[in-house]
């Protein structure tokens, strides 16, 4: 058999690919630890490992640095990357026993916390003015941010303001993934916010709720610095987000509902709010939802938008799928009829032969939104 030699050339390229891609790989895992170690007092990354890991050895340290370099990629939620390092720990014998649900837990809420995430659709315009990263809640142990959009064109008078709160079971996605909802209203003459919110398993349901009411105080705190009016805010949410803008729409000032994140001062009322695939949290029917969030019946009850609906609710519009299997159309249903029966304002819009996501990928939702936010606020 004859051996061919691997020209000079070619060896030196495969090494600098190799050298490359390695000082990219320490590069980006140097980045995420740097991430997570800001966040540690919220995750408790390093706090639980050193309790439940009993050997940080370098098959665990490669371990891990797989793990975060997977998690820094993805697009999703990164279950198989969690799935595969919980078994390298078991498999070698370095996970405590007594640890594992734990272990599984700061796992989670890591991946949820710093996995890459993307916008729900492209869209991109020149005519918005961008104000990142403002501090709008602080906690003990975590800060939470809103990005701000305005119409880059000068506005002689105050301008409404919809704050849009992103989906995914009250556990994933960030701020960016509504974005595209934002930019869109601010592109036809609304403020808009995006706003970042604490959510499960690190907390509670009822602290995602908090959340989202500092949001909105935030906002009328902040309105005469924006050009906003703090008697036009409207919220836009999807799914869990829709559930959230909802409360919002039916709870103003409820004390039990606020929080105490800041600007406690100033309310939380909301004057329109959009619901697209809304969960009602209608007690009467629910029994699996209270099952997967880990509430009791009455703590269901306290954060239920169903519960709170009056004649003084906002002015509601709800869009769902009539396939939605996830969040089922009874809910928007449900919504709608106690919305008319007290004498409250609703409109509703069936997406036929749609289901859950069908507002992903695609401005249609947002489009329909903003016709409903034009005539409630009549900004022309």
């Amino acid at each position: 058999m004859v051996h061919k030699s691997i020209p000079p050339l070619v060896v030196i390229i495969i090494l600098t690919c190799i050298t490359q891609c390695d000082s990219k790989n320490d590069s980006e895992y140097e980045g995420f630890l740097n991430r997570l170690k800001a966040e540690e007092d919220y995750i408790g990354y390093f706090e639980t490992e050193s309790k439940c890991i009993s050997d940080i050895n370098d098959a665990y340290i490669r371990a891990r640095r797989e793990l975060f370099i997977a998690i820094n990629r993805s697009k999703e939620e990164p279950f198989d990357s969690i799935e595969k390092f919980i078994e390298f720990c078991k498999n070698n014998s370095l996970l405590n026993q007594e640890c594992e649900e734990k272990w599984e837990k700061v796992l989670t809420i890591l991946s949820f916390e710093l996995y890459a995430n993307m916008p729900i659709f492209e869209f991109s315009t020149k005519n918005i003015t961008e104000h990142r990263d403002l501090i709008f809640a602080e906690y003990p142990n975590k800060k939470l941010g809103l990005d701000l959009f305005l119409p880059k064109d000068s506005i002689d008078k105050p301008i409404p303001c919809i704050v849009a709160i992103h989906g995914g079971g009250w556990k994933v996605n960030r701020r960016l993934w509504f974005e595209p909802f934002a930019k869109y209203l601010a592109s036809h003459g609304f403020a808009a916010v995006t706003i970042d919110y604490r959510m499960l398993p690190a907390v509670k349901v009822i602290d995602c709720v908090y959340d989202s009411k500092a949001a909105v105080r935030w906002v009328r705190s902040n309105a005469e610095k924006y050009n906003i009016d703090p008697n036009r805010i409207g919220a836009i949410g999807a799914s869990a987000g829709a559930h959230l803008v909802t409360l919002l729409g039916t709870t103003a000032d409820v004390i039990e509902l606020e929080g105490k994140a800041g600007n406690n001062h100033v309310s939380s009322e909301v004057q329109a709010v959009v619901g697209i695939a809304t969960p009602a949290f209608n007690m009467e029917k629910e029994s699996w939802l209270n099952e997967l969030l880990g509430a009791s019946i009455e703590e269901m009850k306290l954060i239920s938008p169903y519960e709170y609906i009056s004649p003084n609710s906002a002015p509601l519009y709800l869009i769902h799928g009539t396939t939605d299997k996830t969040v089922t159309p009874d809910n928007s249903q449900d919504l709608y009829d106690k919305y008319s029966e007290v004498g409250a304002y609703v409109e509703l819009t069936w997406i036929e032969g749609e289901g859950h996501g069908f507002y992903e990928g695609n401005d249609r939702a947002i489009k329909m939104a903003t016709s409903f936010f034009k005539k409630q606020f009549k900004n022309n």
